[in-house]
């Protein structure tokens, strides 16, 4: 049984990384654009390159994410509560995920300097909730599939 619950979580996590990609895919392109110019070989190299580094940071961050947090969650907490408080969750995934990288970015220093942009949180924010979002919704309805069997 907590097998099945694993696995159902790394599928729910790999879900939730390529919806967390997908979401933040036009802030690269935007940023390939804007660096590279009209030269279309830098375009495509950049925008490659662009492309491997974005997954490669956010693979690491989605593992972390799925062995600290995730996995403790699928392995002790027992579905029926998960299961009764779904929207809760949900929500309240979102939100801590976007405070965590409030807090990792230092979003409140942008208050303090002149012209500096919120591109870097804005980016990293819209993969934290699209990806908590996505994975916690995907678990839970994982979970309530498995119990109606």
């Amino acid at each position: 049984m907590r097998l099945l619950r694993l696995r159902k979580a790394t599928l729910a996590v790999l879900l939730g990384w390529a919806a967390g990609f997908i979401v933040t895919s036009p802030f690269q392109i935007v940023e390939v654009l804007r660096n590279s110019g009209s030269n279309l070989p830098l375009l495509l190299s950049a925008l490659g390159y662009g492309f491997l580094v974005w997954m490669m940071i956010t693979m690491a961050g989605v593992t972390v994410v799925w062995g600290g947090i995730l996995l403790p969650i699928a392995l002790l907490v027992p579905p029926p509560w998960l299961l009764r408080h779904r929207r809760v969750e949900i929500g309240s995934c979102m939100c801590l995920s976007v405070i965590a990288v409030s807090y990792m970015v230092h979003v409140w220093t942008h208050f303090y300097h002149d012209g500096i942009g919120l591109m870097n949180f804005e980016i990293y924010a819209g993969f934290a909730a699209a990806f908590s979002g996505v994975t916690a919704y995907c678990y839970l309805r994982f979970l309530a599939r498995e119990s109606k069997n």
